[in-house]
């Protein structure tokens, strides 16, 4: 079983490689500011490769961007701090610097790793479990948007459903974002919701991810309140927050 220490040295190495810095950079007392590189081993998701992203872990702050603006980055934001980071002001500015070169700000999500305790959870419901050759059979159900991803970049793996009879009344699934590390999603069907079941499933499956020897992790949006009491009473903590850009539209 992981430690805290050995599950945050795994998510460090794997954002070396999705921000293309070296590891040692977790542990400067500045910024990092990085020209944009693709290494083999990142997580690829819809914005992979985009102009601008930055990564708030712990006290550092990690800039990944193209070349034209990295000379901006090093001027404007490298003694900034990261817990004020994402401050409207700030994240104003740099959206207007991204317009100059066609691209603006995308999304910023909140991260979730988990703290290695896996006792036993006192059931409140049937569960079911799935494996990845048993998922694509809720492709065409949209009931389960968040559980699955369907995608070949980070396929789907490993799920846990609650049951009402024969009737699914919520759903955790796992996709392989990386090698080491594995995303939850988590889906409650609306007649079910407020029974504790997105915690409770949440929680068999970190547990489960653990057993496995993968790091589960968690993301949501930072206005998504609900998601995000879900990660902290399912044995979750905030780990890090990304920024990313994209193309204006």
């Amino acid at each position: 079983m992981y430690t805290k220490e050995q599950i945050l040295q795994i998510a460090k190495i794997q954002l070396a490689l999705d921000y293309n810095c070296q590891l040692s950079d977790f542990e400067k007392g500045k910024s990092t500011i990085v020209k944009n590189n693709l290494l083999e081993g990142r997580r690829i998701y819809e914005t992979d490769g985009c102009f601008f992203k930055i990564l708030c872990f712990g006290s550092k702050i990690i800039i990944c961007t193209e070349s034209p603006m990295i000379s901006w980055c090093e001027e404007k934001l490298a003694n900034s701090s990261p817990a004020w980071f994402f401050e409207y002001p700030k994240l104003r500015t740099i959206d207007k610097k991204l317009q100059e070169y066609g691209h603006e700000i995308e999304d910023i999500h909140y991260y979730y790793l988990p703290k290695p305790n896996t006792s036993s959870i006192k059931p409140i419901a049937i569960t079911k479990w799935y494996e990845a050759e048993d998922i694509m059979q809720f492709k065409d159900d949209n009931r389960f948007r968040e559980a699955f991803a369907y995608d070949k970049n980070h396929p789907d793996v490993l799920s846990v459903a609650a049951l009402d009879g024969d009737n699914i009344m919520g759903m955790a699934g796992a996709s392989t974002d990386s090698n080491t590390m594995w995303q939850i999603g988590i889906d409650v069907i609306p007649e079910y919701r407020g029974r504790g079941l997105g915690t409770y499933l949440t929680a068999l499956l970190k547990n489960e991810i653990l057993k496995r020897g993968k790091v589960p992790f968690y993301g949501t949006a930072s206005s998504h309140f609900h998601s995000q009491n879900i990660a902290l009473n399912a044995g979750f903590y905030p780990a890090w927050a990304e920024l990313i850009s994209e193309k204006q539209k």
